[in-house]
């Protein structure tokens, strides 16, 4: 279920409400008491720590037939992605 700001409330308490955010609560935005806006968590695309591994996993049985491209692209599940 959604929280509800009013947009007076929001704008004196977002920084709580982004804390919010990112525990994956969704959030209502009123104004005139009318809902105006929803704000979500984004999810910033990042691999999940499983499928991370697993590529690892599956580039070492193909390593003998691996490229430098092959550990190019390893190489950014393990970096941080900058948002666009």
């Amino acid at each position: 279920m959604a929280t509800t700001y009013g947009v007076r409330e929001f704008k004196a308490k977002v920084s709580e409400i982004l804390r919010d955010l990112d525990a994956g609560e969704e959030v209502v935005i009123t104004r005139h008491g009318k809902p105006c806006a929803k704000l979500v968590h984004v999810d910033d695309g990042a691999p999940k720590p499983a499928s991370a591994l697993k590529s690892l996993r599956d580039l070492g049985r193909r390593l003998p037939d691996a490229t430098w491209e092959d550990f190019q692209e390893l190489k950014k599940t393990w970096e941080p992605r900058v948002p666009d």
